[in-house]
């Protein structure tokens, strides 16, 4: 998850930062997030992909195979 959260923030054309201020959280816990997802909530996850664009179930299940 973390790993398709930061190519999405990057492919969105935004900084850390600017992601943290989008969700309302810190810059650290949003860094966090990139690194360990079990960090992210459900609710952060979902407007995460609410702000680049992807869906909610791309961030959760992009790295699983079927």
């Amino acid at each position: 998850m973390g790993f398709t959260v930061k190519q999405a923030r990057q492919y969105a054309g935004f900084t850390q930062r600017e992601m943290a201020e989008k969700l309302g959280i810190s810059r650290d816990t949003y860094r966090k997030i990139e690194q360990s997802p079990e960090c992210a909530t459900v609710s952060t996850a979902k407007r995460i992909s609410e702000v680049v664009g992807i869906s909610i179930d791309q961030i959760f299940f992009a790295n699983k195979s079927t």
